[in-house]
């Protein structure tokens, strides 16, 4: 029976390592955005909405090769795979959850009486 070892580090490269490095690529993006706008380059929300569905978009056109690789035997790389997949999961999400809060809030605004 073989035992799990918790606290140890992963020596692929994958793992930690990689969502703290995703992470620190989208707080760069976001500087970068926010120096964009800072430079005069306004944003609307709705390209702001826009921007989220395309890389949901593209997160998920990225697991689906990775996996048709993988399934198909041209790549052995499964965990990096399942991360793909995740990522898309966690980027889908999120679009979902921030359609859910502006539905709720344009309902809230009908609802006002002027």
């Amino acid at each position: 029976m073989s035992s799990i070892e918790f606290g140890s580090r992963m020596s692929t490269g994958n793992g930690i390592d990689s969502f703290s490095s995703t992470v620190r690529e989208s707080r760069e993006r976001i500087k970068e955005s926010d120096e964009s706008s800072a430079s005069g380059e306004t944003k609307t929300f709705g390209e702001f909405l826009q921007k989220i569905a395309q890389e949901a978009n593209q997160a998920q056109l990225v697991a689906d090769h990775k996996m048709q690789e993988v399934a198909a035997g041209r790549n052995k790389d499964l965990h990096g795979a399942v991360l793909a997949m995740e990522k898309a999961d966690v980027q889908f999400r999120l679009l979902t959850q921030v359609r859910n809060k502006v539905l709720e809030a344009y309902r809230e605004i009908m609802r006002m009486q002027v």
